[in-house]
Protein backbone atom coordinates (compact mmCIF):
# COMPACT_ATOMS: atom_id res chain seq x y z
CA UNK A 1 0.00 0.00 0.00
CA UNK A 2 1.37 3.47 -0.93
CA UNK A 3 0.92 6.90 1.11
CA UNK A 4 -1.92 7.72 2.63
CA UNK A 5 -2.86 11.60 2.05
CA UNK A 6 -5.54 13.49 3.47
CA UNK A 7 -7.76 16.05 2.43
CA UNK A 8 -10.70 17.70 4.70
CA UNK A 9 -13.71 18.92 2.64
CA UNK A 10 -15.96 19.21 5.27
CA UNK A 11 -16.80 22.79 4.13
CA UNK A 12 -16.64 22.20 0.61
CA UNK A 13 -19.75 21.56 -1.58
CA UNK A 14 -19.52 18.87 -3.62
CA UNK A 15 -18.82 20.18 -6.70
CA UNK A 16 -15.97 22.49 -5.87
CA UNK A 17 -14.93 19.03 -3.38
CA UNK A 18 -14.65 16.93 -6.66
CA UNK A 19 -12.68 19.18 -8.16
CA UNK A 20 -10.08 19.37 -5.16
CA UNK A 21 -10.32 15.79 -5.06
CA UNK A 22 -9.07 15.54 -8.62
CA UNK A 23 -6.61 18.06 -8.30
CA UNK A 24 -5.32 16.06 -5.05
CA UNK A 25 -5.11 13.04 -7.15
CA UNK A 26 -3.43 14.82 -10.00
CA UNK A 27 -0.71 15.12 -7.81
CA UNK A 28 -0.04 12.04 -6.37
CA UNK A 29 1.65 8.98 -7.04
CA UNK A 30 -0.58 5.82 -8.65
CA UNK A 31 -0.75 3.28 -5.44
CA UNK A 32 -1.28 6.18 -3.20
CA UNK A 33 -4.80 5.89 -0.96
CA UNK A 34 -6.76 9.60 -0.70
CA UNK A 35 -8.95 9.95 2.33
CA UNK A 36 -11.64 12.30 1.86
CA UNK A 37 -13.97 13.85 4.63
CA UNK A 38 -17.32 15.47 3.54
CA UNK A 39 -20.15 16.71 5.33
CA UNK A 40 -22.42 17.04 1.68
CA UNK A 41 -25.53 14.53 2.19
CA UNK A 42 -24.96 13.84 -1.34
CA UNK A 43 -21.24 12.56 -1.24
CA UNK A 44 -22.17 9.27 -0.33
CA UNK A 45 -24.25 8.85 -3.73
CA UNK A 46 -21.90 11.24 -5.76
CA UNK A 47 -18.50 10.13 -5.10
CA UNK A 48 -18.90 6.57 -5.33
CA UNK A 49 -20.01 6.64 -9.40
CA UNK A 50 -17.37 9.45 -10.02
CA UNK A 51 -14.67 7.22 -8.39
CA UNK A 52 -16.02 4.58 -10.66
CA UNK A 53 -15.92 6.26 -13.74
CA UNK A 54 -12.50 7.31 -13.44
CA UNK A 55 -11.58 3.64 -13.17
CA UNK A 56 -10.00 4.46 -9.04
CA UNK A 57 -10.58 1.79 -6.45
CA UNK A 58 -13.29 2.99 -3.80
CA UNK A 59 -11.84 1.47 -0.49
CA UNK A 60 -13.69 2.62 2.15
CA UNK A 61 -16.90 4.52 2.72
CA UNK A 62 -17.92 5.55 6.63
CA UNK A 63 -20.68 7.67 7.65
CA UNK A 64 -20.48 9.30 11.42
CA UNK A 65 -22.38 11.44 13.42
CA UNK A 66 -26.03 12.34 12.93
CA UNK A 67 -28.06 14.96 10.75
CA UNK A 68 -26.36 18.51 10.54
CA UNK A 69 -23.25 17.33 12.27
CA UNK A 70 -22.74 13.70 10.54
CA UNK A 71 -19.58 13.39 7.85
CA UNK A 72 -18.33 11.00 5.44
CA UNK A 73 -15.25 9.79 4.78
CA UNK A 74 -14.03 7.96 1.52
CA UNK A 75 -10.87 6.21 1.12
CA UNK A 76 -9.47 6.25 -2.58
CA UNK A 77 -6.97 4.17 -4.13
CA UNK A 78 -5.15 5.82 -7.82
CA UNK A 79 -4.89 2.98 -9.69
CA UNK A 80 -4.60 5.03 -13.21
CA UNK A 81 -3.70 8.44 -13.80
CA UNK A 82 -6.14 11.20 -13.31
CA UNK A 83 -5.83 14.71 -14.85
CA UNK A 84 -5.73 18.05 -12.82
CA UNK A 85 -8.86 20.18 -13.42
CA UNK A 86 -8.92 22.24 -16.47
CA UNK A 87 -8.28 25.67 -14.92
CA UNK A 88 -10.02 29.43 -16.16
CA UNK A 89 -8.22 31.16 -19.01
CA UNK A 90 -7.84 34.74 -18.47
Amino acid sequence: MGTVHQLDNRGSPCSLGLLRVKQRLAEMPLGDVLEVVTRDRFAPYEVPAWVERQGLELVSLVRSGVWLFASTTFTIRKTVAVLPPRQKVA
